[in-house]
């Protein structure tokens, strides 16, 4: 069955919009804990978690918008700001979640 024209802009968009919809997830599980102390900094890191769900956001659609049928171009700097930004919150989430408990 052949595929549709489009499907794969779709799809990409699709998987930016997950990435940044788990980021949000993560950074609200800083603010909201039910046992044990306050994370320190939880506000500060659900806000970064905000601030790179966002920019995770807009170079999904950069991306998808520059995606044409046929031509692959390597997404070098939206990778790297995803990836660099996610080991950098995850590295803060591990700080302030041995710091607090």
């Amino acid at each position: 069955m052949a595929e549709k024209p489009g499907l794969q802009t779709e799809r990409t968009l699709l998987s930016w919009e997950r990435s940044s919809l788990g980021l949000l997830v993560g950074g609200a599980l800083m603010v909201i804990r039910h046992h044990g102390p306050p994370i320190s900094g939880g506000p500060w890191l659900a806000a970064s978690a905000g601030l790179l769900a966002v920019a995770v956001l807009v170079l999904g659609y950069r991306r998808s918008r520059r995606i044409r049928p046929g031509a692959v171009e390597v997404p070098a700097l939206e990778v790297r700001v995803l990836g660099y930004g996610t080991a950098a919150f995850a590295a803060a989430a591990a700080v302030a979640l041995a710091l607090s408990g």
